[in-house]
């Protein structure tokens, strides 16, 4: 895990202009639209990951994450980008190439191409080799989208400041939130499923305890 030291500086934008004009959408309207939610959108429990493609750990962790929430019936996995800016331009070209992925192919897409940059990443800022293989997506296209989308470029952007605001500077972290009470808990760093099931019990109990005291 490491500190986040500074945000928006590494966004890049600049790029994103050209000859005056912002170039929007590139290849008609996504399929379905972000957050990208892994399992039951109607699941009570939804774990946020806070998470750097570049990230080690995000990279050895979020594949055990993903096998423990499609074991859980009532949990779902939500995706937040937070690239970190001593990951340099590899962080913020992954989390645009995922984002266009959804953009161009819906949620599967999304996290096929997640999986795909943790098994081909070299992690902390060295980048991707070649290209991601999304099935039903053009190379061409999702590259076009990653470098010139400037929606997809201010949503990674929101998500920084909204990482931010809630003091969450480290990858992966965890927001646990109960659909049902609103209530949330932050984890820092890797959560075993004992810590998890721990966490959503809590989350539980106090919901309980706040509608007896009412």
């Amino acid at each position: 895990m490491k500190r986040l030291t500074a945000l928006l500086t590494v966004i890049g934008l600049g790029p994103l202009v050209a000859g005056g004009l912002l170039i929007k959408d590139l290849v008609g309207s996504p399929r379905e639209t972000a957050p990208w939610l892994f399992g039951s959108a109607s699941a009570r429990w939804t774990i946020t990951e806070f998470a750097d493609l570049e990230c080690p750990y995000c990279k050895t962790y979020t594949p055990e994450l993903k096998r423990w929430v499609s074991q859980q019936p009532d949990v779902n996995l939500q995706w937040h980008h937070l690239p970190l800016p001593f990951h340099g331009t590899a962080a913020i070209h992954q989390a645009r190439l995922v984002e266009c992925a959804g953009v161009l192919g819906g949620a599967d897409a999304f996290w096929n191409a997640v999986d795909q940059v943790f098994r081909r990443t070299r992690s902390n800022g060295q980048g991707l080799p070649g290209r991601l293989e999304l099935s039903g997506i053009d190379d061409h296209d999702l590259e076009r989208c990653a470098t010139s989308n400037i929606d997809v470029a201010m949503r990674i952007e929101q998500q920084l400041h909204e990482a931010q605001e809630k003091g969450i500077n480290v990858t992966p972290t965890l927001l646990i939130t109960d659909n049902t009470s609103g209530r949330t808990i932050k984890l820092e760093g890797p959560a075993d499923g004992v810590t998890l099931l721990s966490a959503i019990d809590w989350l539980s109990h106090s919901a309980r305890d706040s509608a007896v005291s009412q």
